[in-house]
């Protein structure tokens, strides 16, 4: 491998074709890296490459269920394409059902909906964790980031008894796998974003998010530049003595 091709890493992200996925594909572009991009919308990810990669040099999109182990063999073998460059995952990828636009009670939700987040949000990066260990492993000098949110530290105003219960746990397999792997180089962190003006935030009524908005010391909603930036630093080459930890992107709504 030249010298050139040993500067970039493999960054996989899922979630990849929404508003804050779509800004840490951009990040990692711009570092240099090869990225992955991981969506179950087909159209979505097309829309991707033309946009940020039409000549596809250094983005690759896989069309995905980040709950079948099968799909994640394919992006593990994807990875395994470059065996000498380490690699980024970021577990991005998460669902937030609500009803007419509002939180479902808790006694209320399905049981099959229950199920279905628990699978996308915390069974999905467990999942995608177990698949890059190996080549991770290998490599050392890799970097895990999974995105937790601020109802995984306050209970939730905005997201279902299930949405902040996978949100939480995914702060204990972030700390859990953080202690396995780090013997092996491997650095696992999240981010836990406040309100943030893309994605889920568009779910929802304008007048929602106004209220939500007087209870931000910054007095804004979060950008998923913001975001991003939180998970390039997390996922630095340079970044390997910062593990287990939670950085909350969130304007001061919550200090932990």
């Amino acid at each position: 491998m030249s010298t050139n091709e040993q500067q970039y890493r493999t960054a996989v992200v899922t979630g990849a074709a929404g508003g804050i996925g779509r800004r840490i594909v951009e990040s990692f572009l711009a570092s240099g890296d090869r990225v992955i991009a991981v969506d179950a919308s087909g159209s979505a990810l097309a829309d991707l490459r033309t946009d940020l990669d039409p000549q596809g040099g250094s983005l690759k999109t896989m069309l995905c269920d980040v709950t079948e182990p099968r799909d994640w063999k394919r992006i593990a073998e994807a990875v395994e394409a470059t065996p000498e460059t380490s690699a980024v995952l970021v577990n991005n990828a998460g669902i937030s059902p609500k009803r007419d636009g509002q939180k479902i009670p808790g006694d209320e939700i399905p049981l099959d909906e229950w199920a279905a987040v628990l699978s996308v949000n915390l069974t999905g990066p467990f999942l995608g964790i177990q698949a890059l260990a190996p080549h991770m492993k290998r490599t050392g000098s890799s970097r895990i980031v999974n995105m937790s949110s601020l109802a995984g530290r306050d209970g939730g105003r905005l997201g279902g008894v299930h949405y902040a219960a996978t949100k939480t746990g995914l702060l204990g397999l972030t700390r859990s796998f953080a202690r396995e792997l780090a013997p092996f180089g491997i650095t696992v962190n999240a981010v836990a974003p406040g309100r943030i003006d893309a994605g889920m935030a568009s779910g929802v009524s304008e007048e929602v998010n106004r209220n939500y908005l007087s209870r931000i010391p910054v007095g804004r909603l979060g950008l998923a530049d913001d975001v991003a930036q939180a998970v390039q630093y997390l996922a630095a080459v340079e970044n390997g003595f910062v593990t287990g930890v939670t950085v909350d992107v969130n304007g001061g709504s919550y200090m932990g």
